[in-house]
């Protein structure tokens, strides 16, 4: 059916799936969070979406075999994208309202944009790129600011404070885990590297979960899993589908738009479901974490800064 609708029917309907799906997955994230561990959420999450995966490869008729310098890249790049981040990032919103982790998380092209700047052979920001980076700088500081202002001697402030801290961590791993992939430079297909990548996170995650016990505290509510089998069947692999289309028929530019409308939808979820209101300073982060994401990305249009492995949660 899909195949029958014209070209820009399709590019609306990817448009609409990676705006409002990975917008979505922080208000997911947050209720699976109240149920379940976040590294069995993260091994239970990834194992279904390379599964799916997997059988997709398999109806395509394309060979999931890899050689093993690439293997362990890959499996490299699934444990910081897909446990590190993935894992930290489902902590964090056990402390902080979805909203404003969407919007920490949307400074990763700026992260991305810092990190080729200072690495041998990378691209240097210019002067809007910079600009860009003192903008995303003051967001952060306007996001902190009600924390900081009352200190952070009560339960609540050292909460706020650790989950901004853990989910400027998980924004880290992300961003050297798409750099890593962008100079690593590996011939191998999209959902093939998808399947090792997410496969790796996931087998980690689930020892990381037995260890920890994860499965023994595990309430196995209906909200719960559903909230998993949400994350791995839309957040994953339907978005990375539509992502990957838009890819390859959209300009960069264009597809790059997802980073600062995925936390608007966020924040507008989690004012819809979970009640949340930002701070005036709150407020005023967002608008200049959104302006300083969209500066950076167009002052780096040309060399194409989104690669397929900067996917939000």
């Amino acid at each position: 059916m899909i195949s029958s609708l014209s070209r820009k029917a399709r590019v609306v309907i990817a448009f609409a799936c990676v705006y409002f799906f990975w917008g979505s997955t922080y208000g997911v994230i947050r209720i699976a969070g109240l149920h379940l561990a976040p590294p069995l959420i993260g091994a239970i999450r990834s194992l279904i979406a390379t599964a799916l995966i997997v059988a997709l490869c398999m109806a395509r008729g394309t060979s999931l075999r890899v050689p093993w310098r690439a293997a362990w890249r890959l499996a490299l790049i699934g444990v910081l994208i897909m446990t590190v981040n993935n894992v930290l990032l489902i902590w964090a919103e056990t402390m902080v309202a979805t909203g404003y982790a969407s919007l920490v998380v949307a400074m990763i092209p700026i992260m991305v944009a810092l990190l080729e700047t200072s690495l041998p052979g990378g691209e240097t920001l210019n002067l809007r790129g910079w600009l860009g980076t003192l903008l995303g700088a003051l967001g952060m500081l306007a996001l902190l600011w009600p924390a900081l202002h009352r200190g952070a001697n009560s339960g609540a402030n050292s909460r706020s404070l650790l989950g901004f801290a853990l989910l400027v961590a998980a924004a880290l791993a992300f961003s050297i885990g798409s750099v890593a992939s962008r100079r690593f430079d590996l011939p191998v297909d999209t959902f093939v590297s998808t399947a090792w990548q997410i496969g790796a996170a996931g087998l980690l995650n689930l020892i990381i979960a037995i260890g920890g016990g994860c499965f023994q505290t595990a309430q196995w509510t209906t909200s719960g899993v559903l909230s998993i089998l949400y994350l791995a069947v839309f957040g994953t692999v339907v978005g990375m589908t539509a992502y990957t289309y838009l890819i390859q028929n959209v300009p960069v530019t264009e597809v790059s738009t997802y980073a600062f409308v995925n936390p608007v939808i966020a924040v507008l979820i989690g004012v819809a479901l979970f009640h949340e209101r930002l701070a005036s300073s709150e407020v005023l982060g967002m608008v200049l974490v959104i302006a300083a994401v969209t500066t950076v990305i167009l002052s780096r249009s040309k060399n194409a800064l989104i690669t397929d492995a900067e996917a939000p949660a």
